[in-house]
């Protein structure tokens, strides 16, 4: 059988029409492709700033996230004598029955306050003895709006004081912590209601617990050997369960407050400054307390159900201030010092928001003071439950 040999079939090629047809639909088809890669899968960088972008509108603004901390008023429209009466004016526990009343600033005659360098007086009551009471004055000017003819004030905080020996112990024995000025408190002004010359009841005194400043110092950053978390979580257990002790010797009326963004502060702010190097330390134990304080305080308040409990959020206030200083009339919030043809003038009137590299002016102190006034005002019963008119509440 023959074989015969198949040649291979013709080569064909396309038109000129055909490759340029073929040519400009590929550069079609990639410039779709490109443009669709840039749409859906842009650049990381350009995804993580449209997301920032959406948190930073989706956050509460911080000025409403502040409001929020105090209780709303009643409108113009709302007049009479609210129908409900104060939480829980006849508590039944453990088959007894407690009354709690219910806080009321004006109404208010003595006041004690406990802390550090941010509210002492420098006042020594065992060495110089209990007296009448003082008014305060404006460096730490909690009752700067109260009136002073007739609040009695006591002021039991210490420079340098921590919360307690057993988490952090104060840098000098004298300072004392927490604990120490309730035992001065125990000692000298109770039980009730006190010496003659203070008279104190729980249902018209209010104490003032403000600690934080000097458990956030330099020992606690420098060389990180305590863990943050930890220290900060048994700082505020401490302080509440000292806080049950003054509640076991008759307060009734607390107000707690946050601690400060003490980072921002020129001390830890300012390249210059001793605590520069430990600033981001010092921001993350700020916020590790403030996170353990702020349920802490609604925890105690709902234990203690015969006692008003308040906090202020100095934190929240404080950083409104150093990031709207002109609203307040604040001239700067970073230089602590002005010196004038040789001469250094007053630095709470030049509207410095610092004294030195870590406390506040006293023109800061006023606005703080301002805003405290305010929050103790709303949670009054002169506010609250009063009758009201379009134009005046009577209590």
């Amino acid at each position: 059988m023959s074989r015969r040999r198949v040649s291979p079939p013709e080569i064909m090629y396309p038109s000129r029409r055909v490759m340029r047809f073929c040519v400009l639909s590929f550069f079609i088809i990639a410039g779709v492709w490109v443009f669709t890669m840039r749409t859906d899968f842009g650049p990381l960088e350009d995804g993580i700033h449209l997301q920032k972008r959406q948190e930073a509108m989706d956050a509460e603004h911080p000025v409403d996230t502040f409001v929020k901390g105090f209780p709303q008023v009643r409108s113009w429209e709302e007049t009479g004598t609210p129908v409900s009466e104060p939480e829980a004016a006849f508590l039944v526990e453990d088959g007894e029955i407690t009354r709690k009343e219910p806080f009321d600033w004006p109404r208010v005659r003595k006041l004690f306050v406990f802390g550090d360098s941010f509210s002492t007086r420098d006042k020594d009551y065992r060495k110089d003895g209990v007296d009448g009471g003082h008014f305060q004055e404006l460096l730490t000017c909690f009752s700067v709006f109260h009136d002073f003819h007739v609040l009695q004030y006591y002021n039991l905080a210490k420079v340098g004081a921590t919360i307690h020996h057993s988490v952090l112990p104060p840098g000098l024995e004298e300072y004392g912590t927490y604990e120490t000025q309730i035992n001065d408190f125990e000692d000298l002004f109770t039980p009730l209601p006190g010496p003659w010359q203070v008279d104190w009841h729980s249902n018209d005194t209010l104490f003032i617990i403000f600690f934080g400043i000097n458990d956030n110092r330099d020992d606690l950053h420098e060389g990180g050997t305590l863990d943050i978390p930890t220290t900060t979580k048994a700082l505020v257990d401490s302080l509440m369960s000292q806080s049950r002790r003054l509640h076991s010797l008759g307060a009734r009326n607390f107000l707690f407050m946050t601690l400060p963004p003490l980072h921002l502060s020129p001390k830890y702010k300012l390249p210059s400054q001793v605590g520069h190097d430990i600033h981001a330390r010092v921001e993350q134990s700020i916020q590790c307390y403030n996170s353990y304080l702020r349920p802490a305080v609604k925890e105690f308040e709902r234990e203690l159900r015969d006692s008003n409990v308040m906090m202020f959020d100095l934190n929240q206030f404080w950083k409104l201030i150093l990031d709207y200083p002109e609203l307040f009339g604040i001239t700067d919030i970073s230089r602590f010092r002005i010196t004038i043809d040789g001469r250094l003038p007053n630095f709470g009137r030049m509207g410095l928001a610092y004294h030195d590299n870590q406390h506040i002016s006293w023109s800061s102190a006023e606005l703080i003071a301002r805003s405290v006034n305010g929050l103790l005002l709303r949670h009054s019963a002169t506010i609250q439950s009063s009758n009201a008119s379009q134009t005046e509440y009577t209590a």
